[in-house]
């Protein structure tokens, strides 16, 4: 009788200790699909908006793509155009340039030549 009480006793225990094993993989299961996966949509509009905010600051395109190395040619001129004299049309920094009388969109080579002297 003694006997059958401890196999009793110890089978009661087992089961115990197998159901509280089960019952905290269950739960880690259950918390883990409750998790997000990936990051945080909060976090990801947060990089989306700065990197906005980056694009909207730079000069051109090229610029922005090459971090700061190039510059597109329209971009160049206006850098140009506000540092820099025209050698060509005698023109003082911050005016454009011009062709008989009216003001071009572009800026000389040899205003940005000059540029690129005064300010590498």
């Amino acid at each position: 009788m003694t006997l059958a009480l401890a196999v009793l006793l110890a089978a009661a225990v087992g089961w115990c200790f197998g159901y509280r094993a089960h019952a905290r993989q269950e739960a880690f299961r259950a918390e883990q699909a409750a998790r997000l996966h990936g990051p945080h949509p909060a976090a990801v509009a947060d990089e989306i908006a700065i990197g906005l905010q980056t694009l909207a600051e730079a000069c051109c395109d090229r610029w922005f793509v090459s971090a700061g190395a190039e510059h597109d040619a329209p971009c160049t001129s206006r850098w140009a155009t506000a540092v820099a004299c025209c050698p060509q049309c005698t023109v003082t920094p911050g005016t454009p340039c011009h062709q008989s009388g009216e003001a071009l969109a572009y800026a000389h080579t040899r205003r940005i030549q000059e540029a690129k002297k005064v300010q590498p």
